[in-house]
């Protein structure tokens, strides 16, 4: 049987999808339908996947008759390449590149499944859940999501994620000191309100005594030359590739409030500091506002935090850091089989 799984161009969404594909691959023949995108293509290959790169659109006012017509040929483009690879079951992961290939499905009678990531379902779920037999979800919220379709299954970890290593060898291998350890991650959009946040407050962290490793993204260079200019320890990365080992080093986290990143941050039971990215429908926010009301997480507004006033806001997370760390171990919000198992039997029917 043949399962095709269709994701979008963000780490958020693409993660999700390779993930249900690894525990999918030893059951189902698996083709990916994915944008084009570097890193999508290089995890796809390193993985053996087989995979077809696809236009997509998004409709927009400016170009409302252009984008709607490419909708529409999308939609037909989709009907025939299913016709032509007859997979039995069709996944989509949230994003606006699903849109037309779940109605092109739907079209077609298939078995269709999506997953949403966020706690606030995002509008290309709520587009398609008419479209769809179930969908699955991260978080135990429906949010006006039709009941009967609504499964909550967690959130997909890449096996990537599962690797285990010692502190003692990451620490070795990335040249770090054996110390308490800070990783920041500004996240794919916003990084630079967190990269000043942090290079305004490095006599503290320095002071402190904390090791700092921070993914600064297009702000690599400047960052990196404060570190050396305030002589602080640990690292500066543009991107990191296997975050697992970032995380087997941290003590705490600086971030944003990404569905993955929490999900990743729940598992492996790090208490971490949140600074939700405030634009994009304001999902991240409602991410942090779960975690933060079963006392799982500091959470700042963007608005409400600046250079001067973030000592006083951290260590305010620093005292409230072990009772964090101890609510952390009594919740679950990633995968743990239930996904695989229910497409099994989802298949056969």
């Amino acid at each position: 049987m043949k399962t095709i799984i269709i994701t979008g161009p963000t780490g958020g969404h693409f993660f999700p999808g390779l993930a249900i594909g690894e525990n999918l691959k030893d059951y189902f023949e698996i083709k990916f339908l994915v944008p084009k995108r570097k890193y999508i293509i290089n995890h796809l290959k390193k993985r053996n996947f087989s995979f077809i790169v696809i236009p997509s659109v998004r409709i927009t006012k400016k170009n409302f008759i252009f984008s709607i017509s490419q909708f529409f040929f999308l939609i037909i483009f989709s009907i025939f390449l299913f016709i032509k690879e007859k997979p039995r079951i069709i996944i989509g992961t949230g994003s606006y590149v699903c849109v037309p290939f779940i109605i092109g499905s739907r079209i077609l009678c298939k078995k269709i499944i999506i997953h949403e990531q966020n706690y606030i379902p995002g509008k290309t779920t709520k587009i398609l859940a008419p479209f769809t037999n179930f969908i699955f979800l991260t978080f135990p919220y429906k949010n006006r999501l039709p009941i009967r379709k609504c499964i909550v299954t967690g959130f997909p970890l890449i096996s990537d994620f599962k690797k285990n290593f010692s502190k003692e060898e990451i620490q070795k291998e990335l040249g770090l000191e054996n110390m308490k350890t800070i990783l920041v991650l500004g996240g794919s959009q916003g990084a630079s309100f967190i990269n000043k946040l942090i290079i305004n407050n490095l006599d503290y962290f320095r002071e402190k005594g904390f090791q700092i490793v921070i993914i600064a993204g297009k702000d690599k260079n400047s960052v990196e030359n404060k570190f050396i200019e305030k002589n602080i320890k640990g690292k500066v990365y543009d991107f990191f590739y296997e975050m697992n080992k970032l995380y087997i080093l941290a003590d705490f986290v600086i971030c944003r409030a990404g569905a993955g990143t929490i999900v990743e941050l729940v598992e492996k039971e790090i208490p971490a500091f949140l600074i939700p990215y405030p634009y994009a429908r304001g999902h991240q926010i409602e991410n942090a506002l779960y975690l933060k009301k079963i006392g799982c997480s500091f959470f700042v507004k963007e608005e409400e935090i600046n250079s001067e006033n973030f000592t006083f806001l951290f260590e305010e997370f620093l005292k409230e850091s072990f009772k964090i760390r101890e609510n952390l171990k009594k919740i679950k919000l990633s995968d743990k089989g239930e996904i695989k198992e229910f497409i099994l039997n989802f298949s056969k029917k």
